[in-house]
């Protein structure tokens, strides 16, 4: 009786005195400190509400098991330690590992996780109501004292013999559950009891050294009392006491499942027989072994063995296309393998490591543990190795021709938000999701002069994060406009703007990442195409979010530019893509002088209208600029009659075959049905089809014996690579052009390869469904350098092609509805000026100049030049002259002396011009892998690490609470 008595006052003494130390530190410390923010980031949408669900359930749960034990089995010593170990315990242990270990569920994952739950429900209900079956088997199971107790209302409606059923699967699964988990605990269990013993001895020890007066002394200092006093004698109990109810759980846990299978096995078996019991128990194990089995499949094994080699023929494209699903699934599950998995199977080392440490093991031995324990963990780690998250992007990219990060932008997001960590939520979400500036204002003005216009677009941003951000637009102007300014200011002042610099653009595009990593104010504006733009500005001043410091708020940002009038008025930027900025219905709009307000859809997708008309409408006229040199520039309106299409002449058309082209093969099939009736009856016109890797590209002569329709889009294939096959294919075949039919392709999966050929005939880009954001530098130059341009119709380039050879030899382009010219003249500037064109001293022509510089450089670029760093430089000059932004001159805005020190010494280099492609590739913050570790601690490093969180919590505790103060 005694010896009852003392284990029963063992038994009261853990359950009571770790909880009320749970729950003290739990309501007085934790909740305020974790668990206000959590929920804070939830609504913020930071973070998923499963998280903050967990983290009420993880405080709820000796919360409501602390209640329970008290009123139903407070007199019960050996039922409450039946209590605490087979549900308190297993289910806190569970909601903390889903809280601070577990990110992202895999399928596999869930099963187990769900199963752990299921099996702890019924371990409770068995607790709680016995046997559901008849009553009068109660005896055949166990003497307990709770059999009397009523049933819930929900087995009433499932019936007895259902819930009987029921109750049998979810403890034949609790047989598998505890084995599997007793085991799992057990490689845990043994280190953790050494490093119990050996921390509480070596405690003892430095507790009598007295070493820890001072430092406790020194918290009373600095008015810590209350960590003094209370929170670390409590984390101190509560730590010792956990560690040493852990050692024992294992076996405990085991015992108390298998048990309780055993018991209602037993019920069962007697109320229904012995065969329907074995039928259900081992029906139900077989079939979760089945999905077991089937979910331990993970889609990236095949897949990285699917895409290994590059398919040959149509066929194997078309079977791996109807795949797409599986592939996407696959390499998405690669890419994301950091969060969705603890770790990779080869990295997971930490069994080896402890037990090699603690018990020195024999290498051999240590290693077979590790390998039993990956068996046992195989649900939570991934089947492959840490590299296969660069090689999934780049299969991705290669199989769906886009950016992985774009084409799965919502299975990133969740991913990098799985987490409870609200900061590490931030920086992970802060990647993919672009809504973090937001456009408290635009204006737009334009002053017209004549036929050609200023317009300047002012913005003001607000930060919505914390951190410093970046605004980044792709947009398009018109061929012909001239882009004339950028600025940035802390304020609306145009007196206190930082101003820009005309530079070489590998020199601007060096120095703006120099700065932003230093994280210093920059602005960058490049043409990245004859039409294409990138604007970015950085910093956006960081929110407030819980003191207020000095400094801007906000960043205000004005861009001007020069543009020819066209019958539908002043045409406007327009947007490719953005990047961290978003606009709604409460951003403050005035388009050229007046207040514009969009609905709340339109709101947030429209950034500027596409044209604005124009209030003068007088008969355009001839435009004309006498620049340095002797060089003019004429701009002559055309007439529809004026446009015509070519006779006579010899063109090639290259196909892109691309993955993305399949969006646009109504598009492609209109095309080529359009060069077959108007081309090529009056000339010749051979097909070249590109291909991706592991087919030859295609020679088609006369565009008549093309059929676009049997055309298989698979892979990705750059701009560059086509020219490629192209140069290969012709042989010695000439033509008057080359075009190339495209689609709105990625320009992330550009790369900053040079071109290993010259292109001799002109080369149009014709980009179906749209323009693409812009150009890597080697193939924009092969357009420019070769007289070529850009268009998203055929017929529009065809015209084009055309109505420039029938305007004469000194026509630079025919663009925008204008045929530009270039004339040399020897004799000097101030002799022309004086001679036969008089009329241009008029001033009024001197806002013209810049758009006329504009197209003096694209003449330059077409003008072979042995040096081209000469060429470059010379173009350079008339950019830096004029103030306009080229393909080769950029506008960088900078704000101190230490910035232009940096930009002169980059000017002076011999690759100031070389730019390199940026995607605007976000990096992921990825987690750390917590079971790969490069040594084990020592037990008194543990204690010192404990006493140094504990010591770090109370100081976190006090800054705090002077925050919220």
């Amino acid at each position: 009786m005694k010896i009852k008595q003392v284990f029963d006052g063992v038994f009261k003494t853990i359950f009571w005195l770790w909880n009320l130390t749970f729950l003290s530190i739990v309501y007085l410390g934790i909740l305020p400190i974790l668990g206000v923010p959590l929920i804070k980031a939830t609504i913020d949408g930071t973070i998923p509400l499963e998280f903050s669900l967990t983290m009420a359930a993880t405080i709820a749960v000796p919360t409501v098991c602390t209640v329970i034990g008290a009123r139903r089995f407070g007199k019960q010593p050996l039922q409450l330690m039946r209590w605490f170990y087979g549900v308190e315990a297993p289910l806190f242990l569970l909601c903390l590992l889903r809280l601070f270990l577990l990110r992202e569920l895999t399928p596999a994952s869930s099963q187990i996780i769900a199963t752990i739950a299921l099996c702890i429900a019924a371990f409770s209900v068995e607790m709680l109501y016995g046997y559901l079956g008849k009553r009068e088997n109660v005896q055949n199971i166990f003497d307990s004292q709770n059999s009397h107790n009523k049933q819930p209302r929900i087995f009433n409606l499932i019936g007895e013999k259902r819930s009987a059923w029921l109750q049998l699967g979810c403890h034949s699964l609790m047989v598998v559950v505890g084995v599997w988990a007793a085991t799992l605990l057990i490689y845990y269990a043994v280190p953790v009891a050494w490093y119990t013993l050996y921390g509480f001895l070596f405690f003892v020890i430095q507790f009598f050294k007295f070493t820890w007066v001072s430092p406790f002394l020194e918290m009373f200092q600095y008015g810590a009392w209350a960590s003094a006093l209370i929170w670390i004698p409590l984390s101190f109990i509560l730590f010792g006491l956990t560690c040493s109810l852990f050692v024992v759980m294992p076996s405990l846990y085991g015992f108390l499942y298998i048990h309780s299978g055993r018991k209602i096995w037993q019920s069962f078996a007697a109320q229904y027989g012995k065969n329907k019991a074995i039928i259900g128990s081992l029906g139900v194990i077989a079939a979760w072994l089945a999905i077991f089995s089937a979910l331990q499949q993970q889609p990236q094994v095949a897949v990285m063995k699917m895409l290994a080699t590059p398919p040959a023929n149509d066929t194997v494209r078309q079977t791996l296309l109807a795949k797409s699903d599986m592939i996407r699934s696959g390499l998405v599950n690669a890419y994301l393998s950091p969060y969705r998995y603890l770790s990779t199977v080869g990295e997971n080392n930490h069994i080896y490591e402890i037990y090699k440490n603690i018990w020195i093991f024999p290498d051999a031995a240590a290693q077979t543990l590790q390998n039993s324990y990956n068996f046992l963990m195989s649900p939570f780690l991934y089947q492959g190795s840490s590299a296969d998250v660069e090689k999934a992007e780049k299969l991705y990219g290669e199989f769906f021709d886009t950016e992985l990060q774009k084409g799965d932008t919502e299975a990133v997001k969740h991913a990098v938000q799985s987490t409870s960590n609200r900061e590490e939520a931030k920086a992970g979400l802060l990647n993919v999701n672009q809504e973090k500036v937001w456009l408290q204002s635009q204006e737009v003005t334009v002053k017209e002069n004549g036929d050609w216009a200023d317009v300047q677009l002012y913005e003001v941003y607000k930060n919505q994060t914390p951190n410093l951000q970046e605004v980044f637009y792709y947009f398009s102007l018109p061929e012909s406009a001239a882009v004339t300014g950028v600025w940035l200011g802390d304020t609306g002042d145009l007196n206190k703007r930082f101003v820009f610099t005309v530079s070489p653009r590998g020199a601007a595009q060096q120095v703006y990442n120099q700065q932003v990593v230093e994280r210093v104010d920059p602005a960058l504006l490049e043409q990245i195409g004859p039409k294409q733009y990138r604007l970015r500005a950085f910093p956006i001043p960081a929110k407030r979010e819980f003191t207020q410091t000095e400094g801007p708020t906000e960043m205000h940002l004005w861009l001007t530019y020069k543009v020819m009038r066209q019958p539908q008025g002043w045409a406007m930027p327009v947007l490719a893509e953005k990047r961290n900025i978003f606009w709604n219905q409460n951003t403050r709009r005035t388009i050229a002088g007046k207040e514009v307000k969009y609905s709340r859809k339109e709101a947030r997708e429209t950034w500027l209208p596409h044209f604005l008309p124009a209030v003068a409408q007088q008969p355009l006229t001839v435009q004309q600029a006498i620049l340095p040199g002797g060089n003019i520039i004429s701009a002559k309106p055309l007439a529809d009659a004026n446009y015509s299409l070519p006779q006579g002449k010899k063109f090639a058309v290259i196909l892109d075959t691309s993955r993305s082209m399949a969006a646009e093969s109504k598009e492609v099939k209109e095309t080529f049905e359009w060069l077959k009736a108007n081309a090529a009856g009056k000339n010749g016109v051979d097909v070249y089809v590109a291909s991706a890797a592991g087919m030859p590209p295609k020679f088609v002569e006369d565009v008549r014996n093309f059929d676009a329709a049997k055309v298989t889009f698979y892979g990705t294939i750059q701009l560059k690579d086509m020219l490629q096959q192209f140069a290969q294919l012709r042989g010695d075949k000439s033509y008057d052009n080359v075009f190339l039919v495209s689609d709105r392709h990625s320009y992330e999966l550009s790369d900053d390869r040079k071109l290993k050929l010259s292109i001799s005939s002109p080369l149009w880009t014709v980009h179906l469904g749209g323009l693409p954001p812009g150009y890597d530098d080697a193939t924009l130059k092969a357009i420019q350098d070769s007289g070529g341009g850009v268009s998203t119709d055929m017929k529009e380039a065809m015209q084009r092609v055309a109505t420039t050879a029938a305007s004469g030899e000194s026509t630079v382009s025919v663009v925008d509805g204008y045929a530009w010219s270039y004339a040399k003249n020897s004799k000097s500037e101030k002799t022309l000026k004086s001679g036969a064109v008089t009329e241009l001293k008029d001033t009024g022509n001197e806002g013209f100049k810049p758009i006329a510089a504009r197209q003096l450089i694209t003449a330059l670029s077409k003008q072979k030049n042995s040096n081209q760093l000469t060429q470059l430089d010379a173009m350079h000059a008339v950019a830096k002259n004029f103030k306009v932004v080229t393909p080769y001159s950029s506008m960088i805005v900078l704000v101190n002396d230490a910035q232009r020190e940096q930009l002169k010494a980059a000017e002076a280099k011999s690759d100031r011009f070389d730019r390199e492609v940026e995607s605007g590739k976000e990096q992921l913050s990825k987690p750390n892998n917590p079971l790969n570790v490069s040594g084990v601690p020592e037990p008194e490093e543990w204690l010192l690490l404990t006493v140094g969180a504990i010591g770090l919590l109370a100081v976190f505790l006090r800054q705090r609470r002077a925050k919220t103060v």
